[in-house]
């Protein structure tokens, strides 16, 4: 009898989840200064840096909103004669209904040009907290 239940236990375990509470997501905006730029890359060549595509994902939490984000962040150049790289910050910003910031998620990274590529996409994934009644901003640097 044993041996039925020790591993019924640990299936019964394994497949047990919480579910989180989907829910709206809150504002969010990103400035056009802050949503396309124009950058330099190592090479010093002018490469245009906007953002094109966001996707977002909302689940209620105790005290506060869990917020997921996916956004495509799109280089196009002119030179594609040689390899290069852009260096940039992404950052997305919650704040509360005072404007006091609430949490922040950063990423720094070098977006790769690749030899004879016009233009590149690349697609990144943020998280933050943003109070029930807040909003979140999102920008490029």
């Amino acid at each position: 009898m044993n041996r039925f239940i020790f591993p019924f236990l640990l299936m019964f375990s394994g497949c047990s989840t919480f579910k989180q509470e989907v829910v709206d997501c809150p504002k969010l905006t990103s400035p056009k200064s802050a949503a396309e730029i124009i950058a330099k890359s190592e090479n010093q060549s002018p490469v245009y840096i906007g953002i094109r595509g966001i996707t977002t994902y909302c689940s209620k939490a105790s005290q506060h909103i869990e917020m997921s984000v996916s956004v495509n962040i799109r280089a196009i150049r002119k030179d594609i004669t040689i390899d290069d790289y852009v260096p940039l910050k992404l950052s997305i910003v919650s704040v509360d209904k005072d404007f006091n910031e609430y949490d922040r998620d950063e990423l720094s990274y070098s977006q790769f040009l690749l030899l004879g590529s016009k233009t590149v996409d690349r697609k990144t994934e943020l998280n933050l907290d943003v109070p029930r009644d807040g909003e979140v901003f999102l920008g490029i640097k």
